[in-house]
């Protein structure tokens, strides 16, 4: 990234739900997009349901979603909820760029700014995600940030034609209340 520009990390509210909504579009139709979507047509959400969504992620303590701005413009995201009951403690993550902001360490930034919140959540034992077979790099800088790979999901996605195994990776956090 140039050095005079600079990116703003923050949790994302109901009213980003028309930016997020757009964006998604944007990513979903890019080839090897890294999500599970494999085209904008499989992305339906409304910006009512968006807003619930998003307004849930933020009512909820083992929820959230920040958003990465460049002058106001929407450039990232990365969220991450856990399960109920047995596995409320448990967060999977997802995590998304624009293709002109890869590579240039906003990525890297959303992740850890994610993990320091996982940190300081009390709630928060275990952080997933799944990296796609085809993204090497990916898994790469999840490794360097302490995820460890924990299991494959074999042809576990089917994009472009092809099958895509989906590779577990967690890292887990110790608090106080864990005893």
């Amino acid at each position: 990234m140039p050095a005079h520009l600079a990116y703003t990390i923050r949790e994302a509210t109901p009213d980003d739900a028309e930016n997020i909504i757009a964006f998604m579009k944007i990513l979903a139709d890019e080839p090897d997009n890294g999500t599970s979507y494999s085209s904008s047509a499989e992305f339906t959400y409304t910006v009512e349901q968006e807003r619930n969504l998003l307004q849930q992620y933020q009512d909820a303590d083992n929820h959230v979603w920040f958003v990465a701005e460049v002058d106001g413009q929407l450039v990232g995201y990365i969220n991450a909820a856990g399960g109920k009951r047995a596995m409320y403690h448990t967060l999977t993550f997802g995590i998304a760029l624009a293709r002109d902001w890869r590579n240039q360490g906003i990525g890297t930034a959303l992740i850890h700014h994610l993990i320091a919140w996982c940190q300081a959540n009390p709630v928060v034992r275990r952080l997933q995600l799944t990296v796609f077979s085809n993204n090497p790099r990916a898994f790469h800088v999840y490794h360097k940030l302490g995820f460890q790979q924990e299991g494959i999901a074999r042809a576990e996605v089917k994009k472009h034609g092809q099958f895509l195994d989906g590779i577990l990776m967690a890292m887990l956090f110790e608090h106080d209340n864990d005893v």
